[in-house]
């Protein structure tokens, strides 16, 4: 297979970019402006929530981690390590407890104590809340606040996944309710390393810092968010200079564009974001898992590796990287055109008139429009017509994309998960209880509506296991959701982000996080130049 790499930005890149010559109208370099106070950083879609309860997209927890951070998070090797709480234990296999950091304040000056994290889960957890989140706390029995720094979590039952649950952002006591969802989007508080200071429209946001963050107020004097949709657009605004940071949405292709610019840094580490292809398995062609295991004998992964992401992946076999601790090796499904074609004849999908000629079924295929990802749809239609699936790719504005995604308006779709942590992740995907509906509110995981029992019953046995259990378990779920192949997996994606020499001290996570700004600090002289 030929190199792809993506022409037409380059050709648009070299096109505009002569009109960045030094001196050109007094400026040096691509700068076509002085760069504003602080930092600014590029995002490809705008985030559907800064509340963290409601939040569904990358950029909506990206965003709200900044604001509002949980008691825990977990660092690069999906390790979890305290946040606003200063220290965790295990009290009992159903009793866990937390002790707060001394001294925590939200950003309204208001201090942060043990009946504002008990408040948080109990409005996660209420109905009329209707935060997409409430299923995952089903093992919760009640939150108990002991005193001011002592909280804990009492369950009905043994829930080894607990931890990733309850890193979910602390907010005031006063704003937990039913009737404060709209004050807490329109404008959150929390006790996070920046707070809010304006969202005038979907495309700009910006945060400052937060004098009270119990680590020391970041050394950043203001974040500016832009949405900018165009990959295009997003490339010449940090070539110009005008962008400080843009994570995980540049084109590999591109990157050796960005390397050559002096006041740019392109860095990247192994990462944990997972590429897929999402199918749906409620009707039709797809219902047949002969066909999903055709489509996958179909669709050839290290080519697209290679030319499309310059070697910034790692193939996969399933959803979870090989450096989780819970990953587990299975058959996969290799090339191989013949076995596909075999599947396809036994699912009566017969070649009607040999190779070249009409195809054997046909399919649509839904995507954002960012450039990699519609480059990444035109490949897999070509790679499935020669195996004579013809696919019909629709490339959609992603909140458009996103919402069909969600309510199951598709056939096949290709998403990538930002990050994969907590391997109980596999029965937020793939257990029944996940799939979306209206009753709760189009967040199940489980977009493609698998079914399965068996599958079902090993996930909540792995969810109340302890650790050395799991592990098998977990084990038993790859193999079975190998055999089901309720998606088509694809790769683990590096984290790689494209820094300005104005921005120091900034390291990408495996995660893709911003959470690192909060360490991050202006290079010297470079606020004094803003100015």
């Amino acid at each position: 297979m030929p190199p792809l790499p993506t022409r037409a930005l380059m050709r648009g890149l070299r096109g505009r970019f002569v009109l960045c010559l030094p001196g050109l109208f007094g400026m040096v370099g691509c700068r076509a402006e002085p760069p504003a106070e602080g930092i600014t950083v590029l995002l490809e879609s705008p985030p559907d929530s800064l509340d963290d309860r409601f939040a569904l997209t990358a950029n909506g927890q990206r965003l709200a981690a900044l604001i509002t951070p949980g008691l825990l998070a977990f660092d690069d090797a999906s390790q979890p390590v305290p946040v606003l709480a200063e220290s965790f234990r295990e009290v009992s296999p159903t009793l866990m407890e937390f002790t707060l950091r001394p001294g925590l304040t939200f950003h309204d000056g208001t201090a942060l104590t043990a009946e504002d994290v008990k408040a948080t889960f109990d409005g996660l957890r209420d109905a009329r809340v209707r935060s997409p989140r409430a299923e995952r706390y089903a093992a919760l029995k009640w939150v108990e606040a002991v005193d001011a720094r002592t909280v804990r979590f009492h369950l009905e039952r043994p829930y080894a996944p607990l931890l990733a649950e309850l890193s979910a952002g602390i907010i005031p006591s006063e704003r937990t309710g039913a009737d404060d969802v709209a004050a807490q989007g329109e404008h959150p508080v929390g006790a996070g390393p920046f707070r809010f200071e304006s969202h005038p429209d979907e495309e700009h946001l910006t945060l400052v810092p937060f004098e009270g963050w119990y680590a020391g107020a970041p050394a950043l004097p203001r974040l500016r968010f832009r949405v900018v949709r165009d990959e295009t657009t997003r490339v010449l605004e940090l070539l110009k200079g005008r962008a400080d940071l843009a994570v995980n949405v540049v084109s590999p292709a591109v990157l050796p564009v960005l390397r050559r610019e002096p006041h740019l840094r392109v860095l990247s580490r192994p990462g944990t974001g997972f590429a897929y292809v999402g199918l749906n398995l409620r009707e039709g062609p797809l219902a047949d898992v002969r066909v999903r295991r055709a489509l996958c004998h179909l669709v050839e992964v290290g080519p697209v590796v290679e030319h499309k992401l310059h070697g910034l992946a790692r193939p996969s076999q399933g959803l979870l990287p090989r450096a989780n601790w819970a990953w587990a090796p299975s058959a996969g499904c290799p090339y191989s055109p013949e076995e596909a074609a075999r599947l396809l004849d036994e699912a009566g999908y017969p070649d009607p008139d040999g190779p070249g000629g009409r195809p054997r079924l046909t399919l649509s295929l839904k995507t954002s429009t960012d450039r990699l990802r519609r480059a990444v749809g035109l490949v897999l239609k070509e790679q499935l017509a020669r195996g004579g699936v013809q696919v019909e790719v629709r490339a959609l504005e992603f909140g458009t994309f996103f919402d069909d995604v969600r309510r199951g308006r598709f056939e096949l779709f290709t998403l990538k998960w930002a990050s994969v942590m907590e391997p109980d992740l596999l029965r937020g995907a793939f257990h029944s209880m996940n799939i979306p509906t209206a009753e709760n509110n189009w967040g199940g995981f489980n977009r493609g509506g698998l079914r399965d029992a068996a599958l079902d019953s090993v996930l909540e046995a792995a969810a109340r296991a302890p650790r050395e259990e799991r592990t098998a378990l977990y084990a038993e779920a790859q193999q079975r959701l190998d055999a089901l192949m309720p998606i088509l997996p694809l790769w683990h994606e590096d984290s790689v982000a494209v820094v300005s020499t104005r921005l120091e001290g900034f390291e990408p996570s495996a995660h893709g996080l911003l959470t690192p700004l909060a360490r991050a600090r202006m290079a010297s002289g470079a606020k004094e130049r803003a100015q």
